[in-house]
């Protein structure tokens, strides 16, 4: 039985390099979930909050610090296990019975494979509202990006680009405003 009162909306910050490649030994994992939810019946967004994670593999480069604000010394200090954001995330939003929703499949990806490589449960419905492509089939044309697309609806981007829980915020800002069109 899924809720359709409201919406998840996540936003996913990952190890990253300049160059895109891992140093050797190294991977792409998550490092913070940014999460909000999304109220249907008058778009107001409750709950925004992030789970920063400590990633178990790579290490936080140079560059991802710069691009998120995430330092290693932060996910030390407040970072949880994947595990435990997961079931946190399961409890606080009630997300196995509602639709989740982001800006693109890389954070459905992300981590339904760090799921699968830990043997977690999923945190999340089956059902996903890719919001980049309900934006191309209505518009007929490729999404510009989270900023563009709320600029060009006279929507603010209020926060901090790539903090997730900023994301996620302006995501389900987004999505409320492609919903009611």
């Amino acid at each position: 039985m899924l809720l359709y009162d409201k919406i998840t909306v996540i936003d996913i910050e990952a190890t990253c390099w300049e160059d895109e490649k891992p140093p050797e030994n190294q991977e792409r994992e998550i490092i913070e979930i940014g999460i909000c939810k999304l109220n249907l019946s008058d778009g107001s967004i409750e709950d925004k909050r992030s789970y920063f994670v400590k990633p178990y593999k790579s290490e936080v480069s140079e560059y991802c610090t710069k691009l998120t604000g995430i330092t290693a010394e932060k996910l030390e200090k407040e970072g949880i296990s994947f595990q435990e954001a997961c079931s946190r995330i399961k409890n606080r939003y009630n997300s196995l019975v509602r639709t989740y929703s982001g800006y693109g499949g890389f954070d459905k990806e992300i981590i339904e494979n760090q799921c699968r490589e830990l043997g977690t449960r999923f945190p999340f419905s089956d059902t996903y509202i890719d919001l980049k492509i309900l934006i191309s089939l209505m518009k007929g044309e490729k999404p510009k990006g989270l900023l563009k697309e709320l600029q060009i609806r006279n929507l603010e981007f209020e926060g901090n680009n790539h903090s997730g829980a900023d994301d996620a915020y302006n995501t389900a800002k987004l999505l409320y405003h492609v919903l009611r069109k």
